[in-house]
């Protein structure tokens, strides 16, 4: 369980760290790039590790004992739909930031 929250951790970190490229980016050009599709993906990820070791944690029981237990787990996959699919983002940030060519 160290680990694991180790591991979010220094998740949260990388995220934080590329906001801020991003944020840094916007004020150089004035214009968002494709790689905010990269935090996007990311955070998804991020959210649904965080909230399947938060329920870990708390037990098997997790779901009954905490009114938002099945609200944060359900919204923790939702955030890997909302705003554009992670399939999606894929493809965006292999084509614009990787610049792969288009898949048909």
């Amino acid at each position: 369980m160290r680990q694991r929250i180790g591991q979010l951790y220094t998740e949260a970190e990388v995220l934080r760290l590329n906001a801020y490229r991003g944020l840094t980016q916007i004020m150089k050009t004035g214009v968002p790039g494709p790689e905010g599709s990269v935090g996007k993906w990311h955070w998804s990820d991020v959210n649904q590790s965080l909230t399947e070791t938060a329920m870990d944690i708390r037990g098997a029981d997790a779901p009954l004992a905490d009114s938002n237990g099945p609200t944060a787990s359900s919204r923790a996959r939702a955030n890997s739909i909302e705003g554009g699919t992670t399939e999606i983002l894929k493809n965006i940030v292999a084509e614009r930031v990787l610049g792969l060519p288009r898949l048909r």
